[in-house]
C-alpha cells in the first residue's frame, strides 16, 4: 500500500477550488481531505496536494483531480461498482451514483456520495488497483 496520497488538481486561473462535492454530506472534496488528515497522520501517511495551472484555451480538461496519478472519475466509477451487489430492482442504487456535469461557467464538476470519495482515495493507495490503472499513470 502506498503511504502517500498525491492529489493533483489541474485547473485554469479562474477556478478557486476543485468543483467536486459530496452529494450526501455537502462537503467539498477539499473539506473531505482536511477531515481525513488526522486519520492519515495516525496511520503515518502523507497527503501531498498540488495544483497545476493550465491555459484555458488549449482544450485540456479543466478541473481535473488525479489521485496518485489516476483521474478521480474512473476511481469513482470503480468504487461505485461495489455498491451494486444486490440484483433485485428495488435494492439497486441509482445507475448514476457518480455524476459529472457542467457548472454555470461550463467547468465540469463531479458529485458523488462521500463514501465513494473515501473508497476512491483508498483505491488510489492500493498497489494492485493502481497497477490496473497503469494507462492513466
Amino acid at each position: 500500500m502506498k503511504r502517500t496520497l498525491s492529489v493533483l488538481w489541474r485547473h485554469t486561473v479562474d477556478q478557486e477550488a476543485p468543483c467536486i462535492t459530496c452529494s450526501d454530506t455537502g462537503r467539498s472534496f477539499s473539506d473531505l481531505l482536511e477531515l481525513l488528515i488526522p486519520a492519515f497522520d495516525e496511520e503515518g501517511m502523507d497527503l501531498d496536494f498540488r495544483d497545476e495551472l493550465i491555459p484555458g484555451d488549449t482544450g485540456m480538461p479543466e478541473n481535473t483531480v488525479l489521485l496518485n496519478g489516476i483521474p478521480i472519475g474512473p476511481l469513482l466509477t470503480y468504487a461505485a461498482q461495489g455498491e451494486e451487489y444486490c440484483h433485485a430492482s428495488r435494492c439497486r442504487p441509482p445507475g448514476h451514483i457518480h455524476r459529472r456535469f457542467p457548472d454555470a461557467s461550463g467547468v465540469m464538476c463531479d458529485e458523488a456520495p462521500e463514501i465513494l470519495f473515501r473508497k476512491a482515495i483508498l483505491l488510489a493507495l492500493d498497489d494492485e488497483v493502481r497497477a490496473g490503472f497503469s494507462e492513466c499513470l
